[in-house]
């Protein structure tokens, strides 16, 4: 099983606060069958310097690499929150799951800025990233419909699963085609993989269907 959505590098952002917290949370994704880990850290372009971004992500990658000896593939991305201008970054590709141009992209939480769908088009056009927007069981479904009419993809968090009057509306994008890939979004260890296997035992074959797109998607990386 993958995780394409982790927060799992020690101290690299609040999802862990340090190496024995990351060693557990990867013992945590291995009890639950993962074999592949995507650790993405925030990354905030209007307030966080680029060049230590990367800096502290390889860091931290590096130091849990070191020291945990377990059997999941593990490899760093990002959590982007999108803003207007992005696409004039300098590195972009950067931010990708490495050795593709997969990039998990974060919407703010408020109404969409004006320019951010031109912003999407050109990450798209003239960079040829392929965006996929994080946790899009948490906005407006209005608005995220809207998205994918532009050819973006979706990744969804296992927690809405839980739930048995949010997951229905989930549905239809996973048969659509629309959702690529199941996150644990995991934070700390409180929670662990719990909502994650949850999750898959409750979409059984559609669980199966989004777990090959994402591996589809960064074959390049595997």
């Amino acid at each position: 099983m993958l995780d394409f959505h982790a927060h799992v590098l020690p101290g690299a952002d609040h999802g862990s606060d340090g190496l024995k917290t990351s060693l557990r949370q990867m013992a945590l994704a291995e009890q639950a069958g993962i074999d592949v880990l995507i650790a993405t850290p925030h990354f905030y372009p209007q307030r966080d310097d680029f060049g230590r971004f990367l800096w502290k992500r390889k860091a931290t990658l590096a130091e849990l690499q070191e020291n945990y000896r377990g059997s999941i593939r593990l490899m760093a991305g990002a959590e982007v929150h999108m803003c207007v201008g992005l696409d004039h970054l300098d590195g972009l590709e950067e931010l990708c799951v490495p050795g593709t141009r997969v990039m998990l992209c974060e919407l703010p939480f408020h109404s969409l800025p004006a320019g951010i769908t031109e912003t999407f088009e050109r990450l798209m056009e003239d960079w040829e990233i392929v965006p996929v927007l994080a946790h899009v069981d948490r906005y407006d479904p209005v608005v995220i419909e809207n998205l994918f009419g532009l050819g973006l993809l979706g990744q969804l968090n296992a927690e809405p699963f839980i739930h048995r009057f949010r997951r229905h509306r989930l549905l239809p994008w996973i048969d659509q085609g629309r959702i690529v890939a199941l996150g644990s979004d995991i934070h700390g260890t409180e929670i662990g993989y719990t909502q994650y296997r949850k999750a898959v035992d409750y979409l059984g074959d559609r669980f199966r269907t989004i777990d090959a797109r994402a591996r589809e998607l960064i074959k390049a990386a595997l």
